[in-house]
């Protein structure tokens, strides 16, 4: 049995024996329960703020080296779009020099994406999307290059090629449904055995204007509506570089042989003359001495939705009309 205790009572100046009280239980757990509690949060307070393990240093460079990466991103990404708008600014400044009109930007300029500074909760994702951009960017940035790397290098003998190319259509308001037959092989009208066409033959009014494609000299002008077989009225055009252009089924013939023509200049009326089967417009390009489909050398004053519809007509194995 446990001895009793006891203690000095000073009013009534004897020692008493102490009697057990739950209250006082109850009060000295909780004293020394929040003395305890006390105690442990001053002690973690202490090792997290004096006291650094191997972990959290390991921790604290690495974010250190991420952020200095991150800045690094934004820097590649601020210069990769200045140098793009850059190349993009040249390729409009080239195509108004060559064709004399303003150009539409087809690829919607880049947007300025300045990087926000993460905190740590969305670092990751901050990271992650600084590099996707910048990775979006540098692609870009590359197919411009290689595209001005091939098309920028331009002499002043060069220029005056591209100047002199046979652009434009032959007729004004080119589009698939007046595109009757195209370059390859095609049906001819007469005996209905394949052939190679080597032009695009145009459905058009009697007496529609014919237009020069591009700037030249008139080397032929033949007069055979008399005749009927072969190409009837037709004219010729040397661009130089080795590039011709033909204008075949004349109903009227407007240039003289000799003659200085500009581009969209009318050098003629569209007819049926010669071996043709109803009025339109043949349309020939001969690449030093050699045909070549005439479509893949239009390319101004038609958006792409029309060329696209036209490259698909143009490939039909149809019937031709001469």
């Amino acid at each position: 049995m446990r001895e009793p205790q006891y203690r000095y009572n000073p009013k009534s100046l004897r020692y008493e024996p102490v009697r057990f009280s739950v209250w006082r239980a109850i009060s000295s757990f909780i004293a020394y329960g929040v003395f305890g509690f006390l105690f442990f949060v001053g002690l973690n307070l202490l090792l997290n703020l004096f006291i650094e393990t191997n972990v959290e240093k390991s921790l604290t460079s690495e974010n250190q080296a991420l952020s200095n990466y991150k800045v690094v991103l934004a820097s590649q990404v601020a210069n990769s779009n200045e140098i793009l708008d850059k190349l993009k600014a040249d390729e409009t400044d080239l195509h108004e020099k060559l064709f004399k009109i303003p150009t539409e930007n087809e690829t919607a300029k880049i947007e300025e994406r300045a990087p926000m500074v993460a905190d740590t909760e969305s670092w990751d994702e901050s990271v992650e999307l600084i590099e996707q951009q910048y990775l979006e960017v540098s692609a870009k940035a590359k197919q411009q290059n290689r595209f001005f790397a091939d098309r920028l290098s331009v002499t002043k003998n060069d220029f005056l090629e591209l100047v002199s190319l046979p652009s434009i259509a032959p007729v004004k308001d080119l589009n698939n449904q007046n595109l009757v037959s195209g370059f390859g092989v095609r049906i001819n009208p007469f005996h209905k055995g394949n052939y190679h066409h080597d032009g695009m033959d145009i459905a058009l009014p009697q007496g529609t204007e014919v237009l020069a494609t591009g700037n030249g000299r008139v080397i032929s002008v033949n007069k055979f509506s008399w005749l009927k077989a072969g190409f009837g009225n037709y004219i010729d055009v040397d661009h130089g570089y080795g590039m011709v252009t033909r204008y075949a089924h004349l109903d009227q013939i407007n240039v003289v042989w000799g003659q200085k023509i500009m581009q969209g200049q009318v050098i003629g009326l569209s007819g049926s003359s010669g071996g043709s089967v109803a009025p339109h417009l043949h349309y020939e390009i001969i690449k030093h001495g050699k045909n070549v489909d005439p479509l893949t050398y239009i390319i101004e004053g038609i958006d792409a939705k029309n060329h696209q519809q036209l490259a698909l007509t143009n490939k039909k194995h149809n019937q031709s009309l001469d």
